[in-house]
This record gives structure tokens, C-alpha cells and sequence, in this order.
């Protein structure tokens, strides 16, 4: 199963901001509103996934410097969205990531989340 989101992570959601309490809340329900809208339009399988394989590419449609930590950790609300749709749960014993950025100057910013069953 495979999602776009035609945008990178929400800025509000980077660890680093000092965003107010409930500027981070909101963003963190549209997040997940968005992943669990992207999934159902696809159809979303008939049993969610006991273990999965989460591949996440980050494409950056300029040449500055991110941090990929910070750019995984923003992606996380995201993930939510997944569960209980697509996979059980995101503990440690069910999901691997696999994590890459690319830079691709005057393309559109992307993020394009895999979810493949193990």
C-alpha cells in the first residue's frame, strides 16, 4: 500500500518549533485525518497488518540541509493515521522503517509512505 502526501511533514509538527500546545494538536488531528483519508480512498485490506514494513522517502524540492530526525519524527503523526486502518499497532515488535531523502530541485515537495505487509 502506498501513500502520497504531496507535501512534506507539517512544520508545526518539527520538535524543534515552540509551537503553542494547541497549534501542535491541530496539527497533529489533520495529520492523521489526511493518512487515514489517503488510505480509505485506496481501500484499506480487509485485516490490518500484524507486522509491517514502513518505507518513508522524504523529496525536497530545494538544496537546504534537514535534519532526517526531525523530519521522521514529523511524519509520526501520520503514521497514527495507519493504525487500525492498515497495520494493528506501531509498537517496536511489529513495524521496521526504512528512512531516505532525496533532493530534487523544482520538483514538488513529496512524501511517499510505503506499507508493506511482513
Amino acid at each position: 500500500m502506498r501513500i502520497e502526501l504531496g507535501h512534506l511533514p507539517d512544520r508545526r509538527l518539527n520538535p524543534n518549533k515552540r509551537h503553542h500546545w494547541s497549534v501542535v494538536a491541530k496539527a497533529k488531528r489533520n495529520a492523521r485525518d489526511l493518512a487515514t483519508a489517503l488510505i480509505l480512498e485506496q481501500g484499506k485490506p480487509a485485516k490490518p497488518y500484524a507486522k509491517a514494513q514502513i518505507s518513508i522517502l522524504f523529496v525536497a524540492s530545494d538544496k537546504r540541509k534537514r535534519d532526517i530526525d526531525n523530519l521522521f519524527a514529523s511524519i509520526k503523526p501520520y503514521i497514527d493515521g495507519l493504525v487500525g486502518e492498515i497495520i494493528e499497532d506501531d509498537d517496536a515488535m511489529r513495524i521496521t522503517y526504512e528512512i531516505r531523502f532525496e533532493q530534487e530541485p523544482g520538483q514538488q515537495e513529496n512524501t511517499i509512505i510505503e506499507i508493506e505487509e511482513l
